[in-house]
Parts: structure tokens; C-alpha cells; sequence
């Protein structure tokens, strides 16, 4: 796997930002097509690089993670006030009601937790590279869902 420029979500101009209205509205059809609802809204800031979606239905709470520079979608474990461990996983009809709606492609929990020792990192930019050195993340998921400042 090569992580593309911009995995860490530093240093990239502000209008490569993915549109928080633009994403929201499709969970709201992804969660009605598995017959589930949105039930809360996280925007990106500084610190995460990622929007969140919370989904709920009879039986699953789910964070849906937006990426904020490339487009890339995460399953999670909702997270819980201060908490920033983030616990991938998956939903398969909920990835694919999303790739019916959208151009972003939701990532397994398995390929998030591919170490980064197997990961190719040479098109992340040396700004990219000195967060990585940083805040040594040690998973695929840990450096494209982060909570760096």
C-alpha cells in the first residue's frame, strides 16, 4: 500500500477540504438505505483531521470517519467524551450503501491496521514526514484518522 500526499491531512490548502454539508447529507441516505439514522455530526477542526457521523440503528452504534484531504471512509467505535483511541470497524452495508453515493472509499478495519513498517510513505511531503517522526503512528488508520495538532 502507498499513501498519497495529504494522508496525514497537514500542510494542504483549505479548499481540498471535504465538504462536511456535502458528506452529512450522503450518510443521512446511506443510513435510511440499511434503515438505520444519523444521529450526531462532528466537523474536522485542527485536531481531528476527520469528520464524524455517528449512524445508529436497531442494533449498532457507528462512527462514520470523512477524511478531511483525501477521499477515504472509516467505520469506528463512537468516540466518548476526551477519548481519542480509535477502534476501527467494519460495516459491510453501510460500505456499500456509501459507495453507491459517493466517490470515497471506505477502508476495512483490516487495512487500517496494516502496520506502517509495510506501507509505502515516500509521496508524503517532509512536513508529513517530520508529523510521522513526531507522532509515531504505528497503523495505517493511526496516521489517516489522527488527532495531531
Amino acid at each position: 500500500m502507498k499513501l498519497p500526499p495529504g494522508a496525514t491531512g497537514f500542510n494542504l490548502p483549505h479548499d481540498v477540504q471535504a465538504d462536511l454539508e456535502a458528506f452529512t447529507a450522503v450518510c443521512h441516505h446511506a443510513a435510511r438505505a440499511i434503515d438505520a439514522a444519523v444521529t450526531g455530526v462532528t466537523p474536522a477542526d485542527v485536531t481531528p483531521n476527520f469528520h464524524t457521523v455517528d449512524i445508529t440503528d436497531a442494533q449498532h452504534h457507528i462512527a462514520v470517519l470523512r477524511h478531511t484531504t483525501l477521499p477515504i471512509i472509516a467505520f469506528a467505535r463512537p468516540h466518548t467524551n476526551d477519548d481519542v483511541t480509535t477502534t476501527f470497524v467494519n460495516h459491510t452495508d453501510l460500505a456499500a450503501a456509501l459507495t453507491n453515493l459517493t466517490d470515497a472509499q471506505p477502508l476495512t478495519a483490516e487495512q487500517l491496521q496494516i502496520p506502517l513498517s509495510q506501507v509505502d510513505l515516500s509521496a508524503l511531503s517532509p512536513h508529513e514526514h517530520d508529523q510521522v517522526n513526531y507522532w509515531k503512528p504505528t497503523t495505517v488508520g493511526e496516521l489517516l484518522f489522527n488527532f495531531w495538532d
